[in-house]
């Protein structure tokens, strides 16, 4: 019989107004998900939840279709990312919807950071 790896499958958080879930697509790559506001006051919380469920991850989607509001902290939260990824390998690509990409056109206009199509 071959050897099994078993993985989370899944990790959920909920925090005034901002859900944050992630799902191992493979033992390397990690889709994390979050819906809701993003702001100064939990801002933090995406960035540890990002950083601590993508530590071990080859590639990760970071999947932000579903903000609903993004303030200018999120993007700072994004470019930590960013260095961090660049920093340990890993590959990312950032799914963002009209509330993010609206940030983005005016905070990253020449498009540095890996978003999707």
């Amino acid at each position: 019989m071959p050897n099994m790896i078993t993985l989370p499958r899944t990790a959920t958080t909920r925090r005034d107004g901002l859900q944050l879930s992630a799902e191992w697509l493979s033992t390397t790559v990690v889709r994390i998900s979050a819906s809701g506001d993003i702001d100064a006051s939990n801002t933090a919380e995406l960035l540890d939840f990002v950083l601590r469920r993508g530590a071990n991850c080859r590639s990760m989607i970071l999947d932000l279709s579903g903000i609903t509001f993004f303030a200018t902290a999120g993007f700072s939260a994004l470019r930590t990312i960013e260095l961090r990824s660049s920093r340990a390998s890993v590959s990312w690509t950032l799914v963002d919807g009209p509330a993010v990409s609206r940030v983005l056109s005016i905070c990253d206009p020449e498009r540095t950071l890996p978003r999707g199509v």
